[in-house]
């Protein structure tokens, strides 16, 4: 639920990916920290979805379902939580028996399988959970189908909802998603919650961030028949979530009064200058325009008992910080009686560089000092629990934090010493570094595969960070980026990747989240409105005058493509269009950088060295200007090859 990449600048593709400097952040306040006040509600989310955290192996056998989560809920208990939020339904399946949805194979290997001798491990969570004094709330993904494309949703059962009533779908990015605009889905996935509620003692029922996908999302049969009260396709998208959100809400309470709703939306509702009563951020990812999620007014209606924003940026982020977002959804709730819990992103601590500000566990105790101050804020949950587990230094701080036990502290990691030994400091960190792009060297910034460019191919959010990767400088033009290897975390970036060096080295500078599942997605393409949003971040912007028409003024990048086509970056396509949700060509993108940059294309006295970009191609010199590193000269012409 990382959460984001749960998403930071502007090249997060719904989680979120994030390429921006460091700001400063604050030490521990050190009277908080030793005077830690027990939240309400203290949780740890709990993902199934590629077993991340459980089980520990796909399989029908009762005993390791039932030691893995024995193992779980101990240490839980252990740290002083009080709740497990469980993935149930992570992929439109089921960690229990359904009439709705099929097993899941994250669960079993197959899906459909069951565990042998009836065996439900759902009932088995709630019962050992309450066994040990711990809530157990049911986690559900409402519209995701697949997470593996075609294959995937090829494989599905033939009972899965899915290959019964094929009109409810929607291919959007190689994957495939219910379509919120239909009220039999919204039904359904109501009646799939109603079940859960019904059959089981559980304490609540947990919805992430995962609504719309993102802006490109085809379902205009769906307004043409639904959206008749809607001059805008982005509110009717919103109304639809809204109807869920309402409808669930209510339903779930007719049956069960007492039972907790909440939802954990990305932490960013809408930046400040998007709309007026967004909090004072300009990371990019907004989830009202993004997720079609008015998480703001859920809140507002009280249609929910708990918001639980994924808050995953670090106390003093440039353009994310998290004191701001805290502090403005402690402003949304106050009066209302809807519960705040902030989602934190523990799965960023223990960076091993001294430099990086999630370096130890000092960025999650500047955060829990915080909280302390904020009553609004009356819980917590964390990301997620594997990363508690193998961390222990968190492990330690939340048994101090939560629990009754003082055990012997865990030390962070100590700094390399200098060369005098002298102390770091302890109240005043180091000056952050400043990243930007290089404007004055025409070093190579595009690379090939076996002399192809593939120049039509989109570009994918691997190759974005590579290419910014290499453009990074610091704030007296040196190079940052060393091809130092690195490990990053994520379950899907193998450190034997070609891209694995860039993205540890975006992380090193605390520049790159990843999604709510651990995962980095790196072949997923990126949209022309998100690399617009990228690069603009990196220079100071001006009001842009340049409209297209599918680019309306509450469109969540409307702002930057006005003064990205202002400046002479991009220019929209014959029938006046810009496309902002079409998948950038790695062409485009490297006349945009180039643009961007102010690096001229033009005839140049230098080898083309893709096979598969011929002379008379559209990119040709663009193309040369991005992947040969040379110098140059200003002329009054313009630029020359030196």
């Amino acid at each position: 639920m990382i959460k984001h990449w749960k998403p930071i600048l502007a090249l997060v593709l719904v989680g979120v990916l994030v390429l921006i400097g460091l700001g400063r952040w604050s030490q521990p306040d050190a009277s908080a920290a030793s005077t830690w006040e027990k939240k309400e509600f203290r949780a740890v989310w709990v993902s199934t979805v590629y077993r991340l955290d459980y089980p520990s192996q796909a399989t029908t056998d009762p005993a390791v379902l039932k030691a893995d989560a024995d193992k779980i809920l101990r240490n839980c208990a252990d740290m002083g939580m009080n709740a497990v939020i469980l993935q149930v339904r992570p992929s439109a399946d089921a960690l229990y028996p359904s009439a709705y949805y099929p097993w899941s194979k994250y669960l079993t290997g197959t899906q459909g399988a069951a565990p042998q001798g009836g065996f439900d491990p759902l009932a088995y969570w709630v019962e050992q959970a309450h066994k040990l004094g711990l809530e157990l709330h049911a986690w559900i993904n409402p519209f995701r189908i697949t997470k593996g494309g075609q294959s995937e949703f090829d494989a599905l059962t033939a009972n899965h909802p899915a290959k019964i009533h094929p009109e409810w779908v929607v291919e959007y990015e190689n994957n495939f998603y219910f379509n919120p605009g239909l009220p039999e889905v919204r039904e359904y996935i109501v009646q799939g919650a109603e079940e859960l509620a019904r059959n089981y003692d559980i304490d609540g029922v947990h919805l992430d961030d995962y609504f719309y996908p993102g802006s490109g999302f085809d379902d205009a049969a769906a307004y043409a028949q639904y959206g008749g009260g809607f001059s805008d396709i982005g509110d009717w998208r919103r109304d639809n979530v809204n109807q869920l959100v309402k409808a669930l809400g209510q339903r779930l309470h007719a049956i069960d009064p007492d039972l907790s709703y909440g939802i954990s939306p990305s932490g960013v509702w809408a930046d400040k200058r998007s709309l007026p009563e967004g909090s004072n951020t300009t990371g990019g990812y907004e989830s009202y325009y993004a997720a079609y999620a008015d998480s703001r007014k859920w809140v507002k209606e009280g249609w929910i008992d708990y918001i639980c924003p994924q808050v995953y940026w670090y106390i003093g982020h440039k353009s994310m910080d998290y004191e701001t977002i805290a502090r403005w959804w402690a402003d949304v709730v106050r009066g209302t009686g809807v519960s705040l819990y902030i989602g934190m992103a523990d799965y960023q601590a223990g960076n091993a560089d001294s430099s990086s500000p999630w370096y130890g566990i000092t960025a999650i105790e500047n955060m829990l000092a915080l909280n302390q101050k904020l009553p609004e804020v009356t819980g917590e949950v964390h990301f997620r629990y594997q990363f508690l587990v193998d961390n222990s230094a968190l492990n330690g701080l939340y048994r101090k934090a939560y629990g009754d036990v003082q055990p012997e502290p865990t030390p962070t990691p100590a700094p390399t010493p200098t060369a005098t030994a002298t102390p770091q400091p302890t109240a005043t960190p180091e000056p952050a570094v400043t990243v930007t792009l290089d404007t004055v060297n025409h070093t190579a910034y595009m690379e090939g595969d076996n002399g192809l460019f593939r120049p039509e191919a989109t570009l994918s959010r691997a190759e974005a960070v590579a290419m910014l990767a290499r453009l990074a400088v610091d704030g007296n033009g040196n190079a940052l980026y060393t091809g130092a290897a690195g490990t990053t975390g994520f379950s899907d970036v193998p450190a034997t990747a070609w891209y694995a060096p860039y993205v540890a080295f975006a992380q090193k500078y605390g520049l790159v989240n990843g999604y709510s599942d651990g995962t980095f997605r790196p072949e997923q393409p990126v949209s022309r409105a998100e690399l617009v949003k990228l690069l603009s971040a990196f220079f100071p912007q001006m009001a842009g005058t340049v409209s297209f028409p599918d680019v309306p003024a509450d469109h969540w990048a409307a702002d930057v493509i006005s003064f990205a086509a202002g400046q002479g970056w991009v220019s929209g396509y014959p029938d006046g269009t810009f496309q902002p949700a079409r998948s950038i060509s790695r062409a485009e993108a490297v006349k945009l950088v180039n643009q961007a940059l102010g690096r001229q294309a033009g005839e140049r006295e230098a080898a083309m060295p893709f096979s598969d970009v011929p002379v008379g191609h559209w990119a040709y010199w663009e193309i040369l200007e991005a992947s040969v590193t040379h110098n140059y000269e200003k002329t009054p012409s313009g630029e020359r090859w030196k």
